[in-house]
């Protein structure tokens, strides 16, 4: 994924560009990327995946409004932040079943370059 600014010769660009490329904002960012033909294969591991992001979705629907309240609080310790909602089904998605909230929220670099690697002292 490119970041950009002034994507063809303007503010912001949305949409793809003759089944080359696809311009869009991500968080504020803008940026482009090469198309890719999507496609839905039906594989067992997709079907499997799919299953495990459904059963998250309903555990975290099924969840008390105050848990729900618990696990946005603790995404805010997130980086990149995300929401309530991303980290319950991030640690689902980990641990294969309903998940507890972590002690330590997980970082990320701040670099959106892959290069650079995490130190201890880099959030």
């Amino acid at each position: 994924m490119s970041l950009v600014s002034g994507p063809l010769m303007s503010i912001d660009a949305a949409g793809t560009f003759r089944d080359t490329l696809v311009y869009s904002i991500w968080k504020g960012r803008n940026y482009v990327r090469s198309y890719a033909r999507p496609t839905n294969r039906n594989s067992d591991a997709q079907k499997a995946q799919r299953n495990l992001l459904q059963s998250a979705v309903a555990g975290w629907q099924a969840l008390y409004s105050g848990t729900q309240d618990d696990w946005n609080v603790a995404a805010r310790d997130c980086y990149p932040p995300i929401s309530g909602f991303n980290y319950f089904v991030s640690q689902w998605c980990l641990q294969g079943a309903a998940p507890t909230i972590p002690a330590v929220a997980p970082k990320k670099a701040k670099s959106i370059h892959k290069s650079r690697k995490m130190t201890e002292d880099t959030p």
